[in-house]
């Protein structure tokens, strides 16, 4: 069984995702992070400038999505990517990796990598999956589909203070700025756009607090499992 919670940078889907799985039992499927690694090892261990990151090369993605050496797990509650065997979760929430993710998502060949990589992890769990296009692309058929959204106001203020907590610095002004240069491009890619699934039920969260949209959604899902 698979509920998908899609929408754009910074509305909490993740966060959300996460809480909801807890609530229920399942398996949370942060998809963004495996985004995320898959394009830090690229320039880390490969080498990769953002213009190679357009198109990562075929051997390449084979090489890492190939046996275990890049592994997503969900362990004590909390999403973990692995690469040859060590946690690099924790390397992967900066703006440098969010732009490089940014950049190679939008590659029809990465993106058909860890959508196999994504629907294996959905044959095997019942799953709470977040993400861009987990509803409309990744599990069209998911018992339960949420499109989770907010002002541009809020999701920058959000990002900012996510970016502060890593030590890094912007104005809400530079922040906006970043958020909607994302979501432009998010929504605007060629292969498997940022699209609200036409059966999604839409969450506006822009004045609610994390308990409330959880317990939206988590009522919305339980009428529909019903």
């Amino acid at each position: 069984m698979v509920i998908t919670i899609d929408g754009p940078v910074a509305s909490g889907k993740s966060t959300i995702a996460r809480l909801l799985a807890q609530e229920l039992g399942f398996y949370y499927l942060y998809t963004g992070l495996l985004y995320r690694g898959l394009a830090a090892i690229l320039v880390t261990h490969y080498g990769y400038n953002e213009t190679q990151l357009k198109h990562p090369r075929k051997e390449d993605l084979d090489a890492l999505l190939t046996g275990n050496r890049f592994e997503y797990r969900y362990e004590d509650g909390e999403p973990q990517i692995y690469f040859e065997g060590k946690a690099i979760t924790g390397l992967l929430k900066t703006r440098e990796v969010d732009n490089w993710s940014s950049i190679s998502s939008a590659d029809p060949a990465v993106r058909h990598a860890v959508l196999e990589r994504q629907v294996s992890i959905g044959k095997l769990y019942n799953v709470v999956a977040d993400g861009r296009d987990t509803g409309s692309v990744v599990f069209p058929d998911a018992v339960c589909k949420i499109f989770l959204t907010a002002s541009l106001e809020v999701r920058a203020a959000r990002w900012q203070r996510d970016q502060e907590r890593l030590g890094k610095l912007f104005s809400l002004d530079e922040s906006m700025q970043i958020v909607a240069e994302r979501d432009e491009r998010d929504r605007t890619r060629s292969h498997s756009p940022l699209v609200q699934a036409v059966d999604a039920y839409v969450v506006d969260n822009t004045t609610l607090s994390r308990e409330e949209t959880v317990s939206i959604i988590k009522a919305h899902v339980l009428k529909a499992l019903s």
